[in-house]
């Protein structure tokens, strides 16, 4: 039979110390693996949960969309959209949010703070973007106008707030 120490030693809690033989532990959170890239579209990686495939596939769709104010908000399939009717569509499509919500409702979206694997960043009034295991989902990049895409150069988050789903 394995012993504890062995056990702990292989899962994810580490030893951080002993005392009189005695091991302190504490959880050590998994390595997230980065979403596979190719240029245009995202894909999980096997070991991700299947809400992080599903929201990347979800955000697949939206890809190359073009870009329009307002747009996703009235109509949740809508066909153009801007940055909060992006990330209220994958939300929505992945039952992690139950109407589109609009920048400024977006900084009461789940809890605060950066997600596991998924984190939403907001800027009250002004703009929304999502994070997914270090790749961002956003309308903002290299051409004014764009709409949501998959982007690997990273962006300032000075002003923005994190926000994620709960469990993600």
């Amino acid at each position: 039979m394995e012993s504890r120490r062995s056990w702990l030693r292989r899962s994810i809690w580490g030893a951080i110390g002993t005392s009189a033989g005695v091991g302190y532990y504490q959880w050590v959170p998994p390595t997230i693996l980065p979403l596979y890239f190719n240029g245009r579209y995202a894909y999980a990686h096997d070991s991700h949960p299947a809400a992080v495939h599903r929201v990347v596939a979800v955000a697949n769709e939206l890809v190359e969309k073009p870009y329009k104010l307002g747009g996703g908000h009235k109509v949740l399939f809508d066909s153009a959209f801007d940055c909060s009717g992006s990330i209220s569509y994958v939300l929505y499509r992945c039952q992690l949010l139950d109407r589109p919500l609009n920048s400024s409702e977006f900084i009461r979206y789940g809890l605060p703070g950066l997600g596991i694997y998924v984190t939403v960043y907001v800027k009250a009034g002004h703009h929304v973007f999502m994070e997914v295991c270090g790749l961002r989902f956003d309308t903002s990049g290299s051409q004014s106008g764009e709409g949501p895409r998959w982007r690997v150069n990273g962006r300032s988050r000075e002003g923005f707030y994190p926000r994620h789903p709960a469990w993600l």
